[in-house]
């Protein structure tokens, strides 16, 4: 599952537009298929889900407060929410995910807004956020999702 399948799929079981939330996006090239080290597949994959998107009311462009955070979702009675996410490539899972948990710490200040990690629900991602110890995740107030086309489940 690429990062936008996983960004499409959050926002559609657990930020939707259509439920009050207000979502931002930011995409780069690298999830938009874009240069010669991608396929097509991978574009088409990206236009679709960048398409759905746009039809659900989604904002694609940096957060003009938090910047490039991956999805930044408000709701009025929920609160602010911004989640890094992690798709299948090329990298080593164990790194995608420190990159990750890093970004969302850097963006941790007052403890005001939520913070989350989001990934494929797949074995190999589950083993890789499991090794999250519940105290880390339980001091920071740190969400992590598994995300699928059907569901995301809270870790």
């Amino acid at each position: 599952m690429h990062q936008i399948e996983v960004k499409r799929w959050l926002i559609a079981h657990v930020f939707s537009p259509a439920s009050g939330w207000t979502v931002t996006v930011d995409l780069d090239a690298m999830e938009m298929g874009k240069g010669p080290q991608n396929t097509d597949h991978k574009r088409h994959v990206a236009a679709v889900h960048k398409k759905w998107m746009e039809d659900n009311g989604v904002l694609i462009q940096p957060h003009k407060k938090h910047g490039r955070v991956d999805i930044v979702a408000n709701h009025p009675q929920y609160g602010e929410h911004l989640v890094e996410c992690e798709g299948d490539s090329s990298k080593q899972q164990e790194q995608a995910m420190y990159s990750a948990l890093g970004q969302i710490l850097l963006k941790m200040d007052d403890g005001a807004k939520h913070h989350s990690l989001a990934v494929p629900n797949t074995a190999s991602w589950r083993t890789q956020v499991h090794k999250i110890p519940a105290y880390v995740k339980n001091a920071l107030r740190l969400t992590v999702y598994l995300v699928n086309e059907h569901e995301v489940t809270q870790v």
